[in-house]
């Protein structure tokens, strides 16, 4: 089976950015980005869909609404689990477009065998800073950066 992967907002949002999706030069890379999407083989959280604020990166999503996977109750359980043990994944700044996906996406990625696509960098574990890296860490969860499943995908 080819492998599969769920893509965090920042991903997206630097995809967007670095691949300019209006430029007909990065169009064979949204061509196979939309071949991995008909493949089941791109998926995300509902809750990334929320972070998406680039109104390019939103208008594709929202037209692929497909692949953000909605809060089903195995989503949500294996969230309250990994909250329990990470709490501090979820960073609350008080300011609006607060990031609580991660922990939506990093349940979406374990329970449908995904390797997780994020630009995110590792937090110090010993401060109790867990991001997206460390956490698929501690489940054994491949995470890779869009630059990574880029090559894998053009392989």
């Amino acid at each position: 089976l080819s492998q599969k992967f769920a893509i965090d907002a920042c991903a997206l949002i630097e995809a967007g950015k670095i691949y300019n999706i209006k430029k007909k030069t990065f169009a064979p890379i949204w061509t196979k980005i939309d071949e991995l999407i008909h493949e089941g083989r791109l998926i995300s959280s509902c809750e990334v869909l929320e972070e998406l604020k680039d109104q390019d990166i939103l208008i594709w999503a929202k037209q692929r609404r497909e692949i953000f996977l909605p809060l089903n109750e195995p989503i949500q359980e294996k969230t309250r689990e990994i909250l329990s043990r990470f709490p501090r994944i979820i960073k609350i700044r008080g300011k609006k477009g607060d990031s609580n996906a991660d922990p939506f996406l990093i349940a979406t990625a374990l329970l449908n065998d995904c390797t997780v696509v994020t630009n995110e960098k590792a937090g110090d574990e010993s401060t109790g800073d867990w991001k997206i890296p460390n956490v698929c860490r501690q489940y054994n969860i491949e995470c890779i950066n869009l630059g990574n499943m880029l090559d894998r995908m053009l392989d």
